[in-house]
């Protein structure tokens, strides 16, 4: 173990580190916003000893651990104390380390020192460099977790690492620095001018703020002012000094922007052009993005031309905006379709509002409506928006192909099928109504089912379409209908009811014409009735038989008497009745 190592180790459990704090400023109102802490070793021989002398052994040896634990807890302790003490609200930055960015416990940490300090998350931000980011996955992972506590995250040091921009665009951060190396000469260095101006510029539109460090000069205070840098710290303001000397020179900082900058009304007005631009940015922005695409045009002698045209709709039509912006219809558009949009264009040019109309390009249907947009009571331009409805258009076409289909089918089936309401009443009828019952099925539509079917199996019929109604179950059911020419029709129908939202919309009949079968049944019943009634005198016949032969055997064994010679002449008399019986069965009937 080094000398170093040992007196680190002496040093964290002595109390000899010190922090110091050094203010960010908002360089459009010259507040302080926040501070920076950074360590310092008060040795007791060597006097204050800079980070860059220990922190790089501290690491290699693992003592970065305690102390960094030890830095964050002074650091929002104190930032706690400076808010109960009655200061403005600052967000404290403390520096992570690599190997701290990888202890396992580093979440743990962060929110267990929150809650002993008694500081909001929002007031405490965690500065790591690109060059601690080599496993980008963990690394992500932790920052995440990190913002679901709520602190913030900045990157320092803004490039001089590796991936910058991969970094930008996966990341949360919430801040990012722009690296001094850049700021110090980026008066009169134009690339690095170039540089700042694009960091700037870019952390604006991923909507991060951007914090310049090593600011020394005036000229650098006003370029970066001129360029909307949003905060700024660096020796021009002060250098790192312990609390009691930041607290005592708050009002000198915060004097300095005022004082040396650009007027505040000269920087609000930059501000201002910026907003107005980002607006039109976002616009612009909005308008790419738009999952169909918008347009505009204008008349310029007697010529509609398009003023602007975008979206992601257009793309997919296999168009850009640069083929359709300064064109006519007839530019891009085949001569008839270009025709026939024309005539919308000149209505809506008349004024004529909420125009709609439908057109294909490339296999892609599309609807668009156009606005008028007046000045002064006159239209000066046009602005049409357009939306994808191939979807639509295909499924409507698949309706009417299925739709043909059954019409196909109920046209040319024997069957008649038919739509009611729940009431009852007829919603469809198949065209085979005319040829099964005699009605057209014009004829039949909107009366009542009930009306036609026969008063004796009326009540059967109502009862079962009560119980799907009630049940929504299907049902088959089997009654005589009334023809056109007045006669009665056996029908054997299946009902079944259609639902929606788990109630019946409609219900489906299909009806079979049985009067054939019927009457087969009917014509056949007296034959039916003539065997059974032949079948039961026959049996009779066998018992009478039975009886007879009991009797002679009886009459064997036992002496005459008078009872049995009545019980032989009721048998005999009996037997002619059934002869006489069967011989009417078997005569035909009259």
């Amino acid at each position: 173990m080094s000398n170093l190592e040992k007196n680190l180790k002496k040093a964290l459990k002595l109390g000899e580190f010190r922090l110091f704090y050094q203010p960010k400023l908002d360089l459009t109102l010259g507040k302080i916003i926040g501070v920076e802490a950074l360590i310092r070793w008060q040795h007791e021989e060597k006097g204050l000893i800079s980070p860059l002398d220990f922190i790089p052994i501290a690491e290699k040896t693992g003592l970065i651990l305690p102390i960094g634990e030890w830095v964050l807890r002074t650091a929002c302790k104190q930032n706690k104390d400076w808010q109960e003490a009655g200061f403005p609200p600052m967000v404290m930055a403390v520096n992570l380390s690599a190997r701290q960015l990888y202890q396992a416990n580093l979440i743990e940490m962060v929110a267990r020192i929150l809650k002993e300090t008694g500081l909001s998350p929002q007031y405490l931000e965690l500065e790591i460099t690109e060059s601690m980011m080599m496993e980008v996955e963990y690394v992500l992972e932790i920052v995440k977790k990190l913002k679901q506590i709520g602190v913030q995250i900045s990157l320092d040091d803004f490039g001089t690492g590796y991936s910058s921009l991969y970094y930008l665009k996966e990341f949360p951060f919430d801040s990012m620095k722009i690296d001094k190396c850049f700021v110090r000469n980026c008066t009169e260095d134009i690339k690095d001018a170039t540089i700042v101006k694009t960091i700037i510029a870019m952390a604006h539109e991923l909507d991060i703020d951007v914090i310049a460090e090593g600011i020394e000069s005036k000229g650098q205070l006003i370029f970066l002012q001129q360029n909307l840098c949003n905060k700024g710290q660096g020796y021009l303001f002060s250098k790192p000094v312990p609390s009691e000397e930041f607290i005592r020179t708050i009002n000198e900082v915060e004097s300095i922007v005022k004082r040396k900058g650009i007027s505040q009304e000269e920087n609000k007005k930059k501000w201002r052009e910026e907003a107005l631009q980002s607006k039109r940015q976002e616009l612009h922005d909005a308008v790419r993005m738009h999952q169909g695409f918008i347009f505009k045009f204008v008349k310029q002698e007697d010529k509609f031309i398009h003023t602007l045209c975008d979206g992601d709709l257009l793309y997919q039509m296999d168009y850009t905006p640069e083929q359709i912006i300064g064109s006519e219809l007839k530019d891009f558009l085949p001569e008839e379709a270009a025709k026939q949009k024309l005539q919308f264009y000149q209505k809506a040019w008349e004024g004529e509002e909420h125009i709609i109309y439908e057109g294909e390009i490339n296999s892609i249907h599309y609807l668009a409506t156009l606005r008028p947009v007046r000045k002064g009571g006159q239209v000066v331009e046009v602005i049409g928006s357009c939306i994808d409805i191939t979807k639509r258009k295909k499924l409507e076409e698949h309706l009417q192909i299925s739709a043909y289909k059954f019409r196909l089918i109920a046209e040319n089936m024997p069957d008649i099928t038919g739509i009611l309401d729940v009431t009852g009443r007829v919603e469809y009828v198949s065209p085979s109504c005319e040829a099964l019952l005699g009605y057209l099925s014009s004829e039949h539509i909107g009366s009542l089912a009930f009306d036609f079917i026969h008063p004796h199996d009326l009540a059967a019929v109502e009862d079962k379409y009560m119980k799907i109604i009630q049940f929504k179950q299907p049902c088959e059911a089997e009654f005589r209908y009334r023809h056109a020419n007045g006669s009665w029709l056996y029908v054997d129908a299946q009902i079944t009811p259609v639902m929606e939202k788990n109630e019946i919309k409609y219900l489906v009949v299909v009806a079979r014409d049985i009067t054939k079968e019927k009457q087969k049944e009917i014509n056949l019943a007296p034959l039916d009735n003539r065997m059974r009634f032949e079948q039961s005198v026959n049996m009779i016949k066998q018992e009478l038989e039975c009886a007879k032969k009991y009797m002679e055997q009886s009459e064997l064994e036992r002496s005459s008497s008078y009872h049995m010679e009545n019980t032989w002449f009721e048998i005999k008399e009996l037997e002619k009745k059934i002869q006489e019986l069967l011989m009417r069965a078997k005569s035909p009937t009259k």
